[in-house]
């Protein structure tokens, strides 16, 4: 009896395994950073497993480097780790607690910020490089490091006003040998020739729902602003007698355009209806020659041309509520907001499609052959052509979708 009841069991499982498939192992697919309860990570898209653990993280530019900085007995400890495979990269410490506030392209050099992030009258700011620590700077007033120049000897940044209790700041520029706060040159034809912004003439910012992009080629960082009605660019300051706005209506959003390899800035004014919903729902992207912004709750976009600096498109669309994100490729920009995607014709900047989505939409990003969207605990993955979803993967505490890392 017990050598049948083994033959029958050997037997059955030689008919199971030759007579089934054996299931398929999930494919990795692309990897994307998403943002998570916990801070910044990277997913495979296809399986939603985390290459690297979610931390308060900055990403370069081309998202293939992440930067976190932990606090822990008197020093913090700056790690750089491959986006792609989670690898260590450099390491090193400093003196202090500080915070992570700006990261060069290159992952080369890092920003730290030292003092009261809701007002102080004085602040720290650390440099570091692979080896340590390059640069210890104390200023005078709240200054807070946004960007490093293109040759990583300068730093530019927001110089908070009045500084115990900012409501407004301006850009400068902070010379890292010097420990000099410096205003902005004036935009000109010839990049080798600097001339600074004049005194009183510096352009002083009211803004909130800001957002940024980077053109590693042109070198230029443009960030999206909402601002007050009071707010003067340069260019008023300069020229108070026509000033920029003679007989136009009045502007409430603006994307801010700083050249980070010859130190100047430029604000392109958006059409009037920008800046006056939910600034939740104002949202920026670029791609080639364009830069794309978009306002989903009033729905209107405008394309600026990146050298021109100028909005050279005003199109409008069918307003949509929640946080909105836009991803731009060489035939399609994604606008991700509410529960849906609107898809716009990159040629004639017009809606070709619709697509809804089961929940409300958290960040969306594109590759070549793929468009994701956030979703409430997952990202989905659509058919670029039909908008149909091709695969969910499950990323518990997900609250953004940021790009697809190459």
């Amino acid at each position: 009896m017990k050598r049948r009841e083994l033959f029958g069991l050997g037997g059955a499982v030689l008919v199971a395994s030759c007579g089934s498939t054996p299931p398929r192992r999930a494919e990795p697919g692309e990897l994307l950073a998403v943002a998570v309860n916990d801070g910044l990570t990277v997913v495979e898209s296809g399986t939603g497993r985390r290459i690297v653990a979610p931390a308060a993280t900055l990403a370069t530019a081309d998202r293939r480097r992440l930067v976190s900085a932990v606090a822990e007995s008197g020093v913090s400890r700056v790690v750089t780790r491959d986006a792609r495979t989670g690898d260590l990269v450099t390491q090193t410490t400093v003196r202090g607690a500080g915070r992570l506030a700006a990261v060069a392209p290159d992952a080369g050099l890092v920003a730290l910020v030292d003092g009261d992030p809701d007002g102080r009258l004085e602040t720290t700011i650390i440099v570091a490089g692979p080896a340590g620590e390059r640069h210890r700077l104390k200023l005078p007033g709240f200054v807070q490091p946004e960007a490093f120049s293109s040759g990583g000897t300068s730093l530019f940044v927001l110089d908070m006003l009045p500084p115990e209790h900012p409501d407004h700041y301006r850009v400068r520029v902070l010379d890292l040998a010097a420990g000099q706060v410096n205003a902005l040159n004036l935009p000109g034809e010839n990049a080798g020739v600097k001339v600074l912004v004049p005194e009183g003439a510096e352009e002083e910012m009211r803004g909130e729902g800001r957002q940024a992009v980077f053109d590693a080629k042109r070198e230029r960082l443009f960030t999206l602003y909402s601002h007050q009605p009071d707010h003067l660019h340069v260019r008023d300051l300069l020229h108070p007698e026509t000033g920029a706005r003679d007989g136009k209506p009045e502007v409430h959003a603006f994307v801010h355009t700083l050249n980070v390899a010859d130190a100047w800035a430029v604000c392109v004014d958006l059409p009037s209806s920008f800046g006056t919903g939910a600034v939740e729902g104002l949202t920026i992207a670029q791609h080639n020659d364009e830069v794309w912004v978009a306002d989903a709750g009033k729905g209107v976009l405008a394309v600026i041309h990146a050298d021109a600096l100028a909005v050279i498109h005003e199109q409008a669309f069918q307003p949509v509520t929640g946080r909105a994100r836009l991803a731009v490729t060489g035939s399609a920009a994604y606008l991700a907001a509410g529960r849906q995607v609107q898809v716009f014709d990159v040629g004639a900047k017009t809606v070709r499609a619709t697509w809804a989505l089961p929940g409300d939409a958290r960040g969306v990003a594109v590759s070549g052959t793929q468009v994701y969207v956030g979703q409430p605990d997952g990202v989905h993955r659509l058919d670029p052509s039909t908008g149909a979803t091709t695969a969910t993967v499950s990323v518990p505490g997900l609250t953004a979708v940021e790009g697809v890392i190459g």
